[in-house]
């Protein structure tokens, strides 16, 4: 099996490339794997533990360009139908690096995780291999969602962002024979454009560790975000919580904290810290920052599939507090593992009661936890992967 990526794929990604670094380690236990990565100018190499499993690593690097250019090139990117995120990953060395190993290599199956790099299924195609995509969070999806939430002259931008990932849809999922989505939403907004491709739905898991953290946290009490805020819908999450939610749960826990951790936030999420608000940029280990939370928050509002962070939380023994688009396809209870927060008002409510009852805050971390420890480790998820393998090459 070939895997394309975008990124190089680590155990200690600082986004939710964690998924398909976890995934592919299974994968590569079980099954001949070659993989071949973009990488970017600040990115480090295939995590050693995936790279030793695999048959072959390759990497292909990402040419760095300055603010103009990079704007320039998404301007001409849309208006050929190419999301920015696509032309970020428009590359003819690794094109040409995949042309060669799909001759040289001769893989049984070609696997491209996200959509963004669907843009190269074409030369599987020609071959006529089996190929399979895994979609993690849908692009034209997500991109409406904020269109609808954007006002004024951005509106035009976001418009025209939604068509280019639209027709790029359209061009790309129906050449794939079988396309990989986590959860029942992606399966409705993937379906109407996959063509003769299956969609099919693999619960997303997560590594749970040896022990569990701190379920009540430290003082002061501290709300904790964990994204990776180069993906919309964290960046979205962020603002909404730091302008209008947290200020509303200061008014009745005066003494709280919120902690805004991931990678990559631009302008806007910097912006965001002062006073009670920190923003921890690419940090090497969210562990301490998780360790020290009393509750952990999910305040997806656009966008779909299961959240990575969310599954952290839970397999961490933390208190959570989720939006119904946070816990998407999640199969813990509402109530008893974690608790979900329908609008804003729910929300605040649900942060500041966990903030002021530390035994409710323990109660539900340690319920979260026997619950991860039961449902969400790898086997589902690879068995399903690998049943998928064998229907697609005709093997028993």
């Amino acid at each position: 099996m070939l895997v394309c990526t975008p990124f190089t794929p680590r155990l200690d990604a600082r986004h939710g490339g964690k998924a398909t670094a976890q995934l592919l380690l299974r994968l590569a236990e079980r099954n001949h794997v070659a993989l071949l990565s973009l990488r970017g100018k600040d990115e480090k190499p295939v995590d050693r533990a995936i790279a030793t499993r695999c048959a072959h690593v390759e990497e292909v690097a990402v040419a760095a360009n300055g603010r103009v250019s990079r704007h320039l090139a998404w301007g001409i990117g849309l208006l050929r139908g190419l999301p920015p995120w696509a032309t970020d990953c428009r590359s003819a060395d690794y094109r040409s690096a995949l042309e060669r190993l799909l001759d040289e290599w001769r893989p049984d199956i070609v696997e491209i995780h996200l959509q963004v790099m669907a843009q190269y299924v074409d030369a599987a195609a020609r071959r006529n291999l089996p190929r399979i995509l895994v979609d993690y969070d849908p692009g034209s999806a997500w991109a409406n969602d904020l269109l609808e939430m954007t006002k004024g002259p951005r509106r035009l931008v976001r418009r025209l962002e939604v068509a280019a990932w639209r027709r790029y849809e359209q061009m790309t999922r129906p050449q794939f024979d079988a396309i990989v989505v986590f959860a029942d939403r992606d399966v409705a907004a993937v379906a109407p454009t996959a063509g003769e491709a299956r969609v099919l739905r693999v619960p997303l898991a997560v590594d749970v560790p040896a022990r569990s953290l701190d379920s009540i946290g430290t003082h002061p009490p501290t709300v904790l975000f964990v994204g990776g805020f180069a993906h919309h819908p964290n960046t979205d999450a962020a603002l909404w919580l730091a302008q209008s939610v947290f200020p509303r749960v200061l008014e009745r826990v005066p003494d709280a904290r919120l902690e805004l951790v991931g990678h990559d936030p631009g302008e806007e999420v910097r912006a965001l810290a002062r006073g009670p608000v920190s923003v921890h940029a690419s940090v090497p280990d969210v562990t301490p920052y998780l360790d020290r939370a009393a509750v952990v928050v999910a305040p997806i509002r656009i966008g779909g599939s299961m959240r990575m962070k969310v599954l952290e939380a839970l397999a961490a023994g933390k208190a959570l507090v989720a939006t119904p688009r946070a816990a998407e396809g999640l199969e813990a209870v509402p109530g008893e593992h974690f608790v979900l927060a329908k609008d804003e008002n729910e929300l605040v409510d649900g942060l500041v009661h966990l903030l002021l009852d530390v035994d409710r805050r323990r109660a539900l971390g340690e319920k979260a936890r026997a619950w991860a420890e039961q449902n969400l480790g790898w086997d589902r998820g690879v068995e399903a992967f690998e049943r998928l393998y064998k229907m697609l090459i005709g093997a028993d």
